[in-house]
């Protein structure tokens, strides 16, 4: 047994079900937590067992006796395990943790705005900071002071944006007639979305959420709509259905360079800026594509990892990137995979804990604070190194 097994057995036979806090509740204990934050950060994650509220998230530190890695990722371990609603997506963002409970997209009874709810959570001691209804969605992304997610709850079809300081929640349209953003960004100052079934890039103001600008990329029938972006904060790459990688500058929209990708449907996952490094999936999710972010060619010159061994059929999940390692979650099996940024190779595997690929459970990743995240249903894991 792992000590991810360990620990999931422990949380789920030791504690009983609790509801979280209600909004209000957190947010006054939120306030007083902020106040405390520089003590509270000298205490780091010494504090075996933390309670904020008598309903807050409950930390689960890892057994005494199992201070060995997991599986065969040497030199990591889970040491926190996180009780977080629902399902859903991970952000960090503004040195915290930004759960997601999706609520299965459903809308409130008034059918007005979304069900579910963001949790903000303190990553040094696992308090929970705040819980902001109706702040849910997909496709995730960060940039002018704010967390941006594609909300599909019913048929809103919105863009949602979450204020980092003051946790206002915003929603709004990206096209007429209204339809689901597949992903955003911000760069050069420019809030750039990607509305698939139009088969355009738009360009709008993050603050006043106007159009500025729309780049038409190609029609979602035959391929030429975008599926997914990704910035390092001056250029956005965005990628359509048949294999091509747009590279425009984010300040202006002009078009930089197209890459010819050697697979369909190829969505960008992730961006390494200190490696001017793209990543993408390739082949239906089964392996994934590093990018040259300064390529200027047409026809793509990177390195393909395949990620499942010889009898697997793995499909890529959720992939991270931290300062040392890529993360990637995958399913059929359900792994969590180390991978080298440099030698751009598989260093180590472990089973992921909760997820069932049958089942459609969802998973998610992050990395922030030394440490990378796992977000499954109900729980967040944190992994750290041994030495932590």
């Amino acid at each position: 047994m792992t000590l991810g097994d360990v620990m999931n057995q422990l949380a789920d036979e030791t504690i009983a079900a609790r509801a979280m806090p209600e909004p209000g509740q957190v947010r006054h204990t939120g306030d007083r937590l902020r106040q405390r934050s520089h003590r509270r950060a000298a205490l780091g994650v010494a504090a075996a067992v933390v309670a904020v509220l008598a309903a807050a998230a409950i930390i689960y530190p890892a057994p005494q006796h199992s201070a060995q890695p997991i599986g065969p990722i040497g030199g990591w371990r889970v040491t926190r395990t996180l009780h977080v609603p629902g399902s859903g997506g991970i952000v960090y963002a503004a040195d915290a943790l930004w759960v997601i409970d999706n609520k299965n997209t459903e809308l409130t009874a008034d059918g007005t705005a979304p069900a579910g709810e963001m949790y903000q959570i303190d990553p040094g001691s696992g308090d929970v900071l705040d819980r902001l209804s109706g702040a849910v969605g997909g496709w995730q992304s960060v940039g002018a002071g704010a967390i941006w997610l594609s909300t599909a709850a019913g048929d809103l079809n919105v863009l949602t944006k979450v204020d980092l300081a003051s946790h206002e929640v915003t929603r709004f349209s990206t096209s007429l007639p209204r339809q689901l953003p597949r992903g955003s960004a911000v760069a050069a100052g420019n809030l750039w979305v990607a509305n698939m079934e139009s088969g355009d890039l738009v360009r709008m103001d993050p603050r006043t959420h106007q159009v500025l600008q729309t780049i038409h990329l190609g029609e979602s029938g035959n391929g030429g709509a975008p599926i997914s972006l990704v910035t390092d904060g001056k250029i956005v790459w965005a990628s359509t259905g048949d294999g091509i990688v747009w590279r425009i500058d984010g300040a202006t929209g002009e078009r930089l360079s197209l890459l010819q990708l050697p697979t369909r449907d190829p969505r960008l996952v992730g961006i390494d800026p200190s490696r001017h490094t793209l990543y993408a999936t390739a082949r239906g999710g089964k392996s994934v594509l590093e990018i040259d972010a300064d390529q200027r060619g047409t026809d793509w010159a990177g390195r393909e990892l395949r990620l499942g061994q010889s009898a697997d059929r793995s499909l890529l999940a959720a992939l991270a990137v931290g300062p040392d390692a890529l993360w990637a979650a995958t399913l059929n099996p359900d792994q969590l995979l180390r991978i080298d940024p440099d030698t751009f190779t598989i260093t180590g595997r472990m089973p992921l804990v909760g997820v069932d690929h049958e089942s459609n459970v969802e998973v998610d990743l992050a990395s922030g604070g030394g440490a990378t995240w796992v977000r499954i249903k109900g729980k967040v894991l944190e992994l750290g190194p041994t030495d932590r």
